[in-house]
């Protein structure tokens, strides 16, 4: 969890300008994290949707969850399955919430990357206008 808010915070710090991330994919930096098209993740998102994204989801964790008495019911019915069940529910949870954060701090890394590309293309156009 530390390693994404991290990377989270880095990204913004970096990101001055997020407009510039508008109409950008990360075509180049597909390798980097693992793309599920089955999920509805493609590669049709621009990097300023992942920037807002990965803010909004930031915001989320640095909160926590909702209390108990807002959360879904059938995490009722999970917790009544009995002790023996608990460990492996909670290995299971675990792993995900692991695998999911680590491809969120992957493209949080790729985000800020690619923006930092960004300024060095229009600082390389400035210092050409100039001579």
């Amino acid at each position: 969890m530390e390693g994404y808010v991290s990377a989270v915070r880095k990204m913004e710090q970096t990101v001055l300008f997020p407009s510039l991330l508008l109409g950008v994919s990360l075509e180049d930096q597909a390798e980097t994290f693992e793309t599920d098209s089955s999920n509805g993740d493609s590669g049709e998102r621009d990097l300023y949707e992942d920037f807002t994204l990965l803010k909004s989801i930031k915001g989320r964790a640095e909160v926590g969850l909702a209390p108990l008495d807002f959360q879904d019911p059938s995490l009722k019915e999970e917790e009544s399955k009995g002790k023996a069940d608990l460990e492996d529910l909670f290995r299971y949870h675990v792993s995900g919430l692991h695998r999911v954060l680590t491809q969120l701090t992957r493209r949080a890394n790729a985000v800020t990357s690619k923006y930092n590309e960004i300024m060095g293309q229009i600082n390389q156009n400035e210092i050409s206008l100039r001579w």
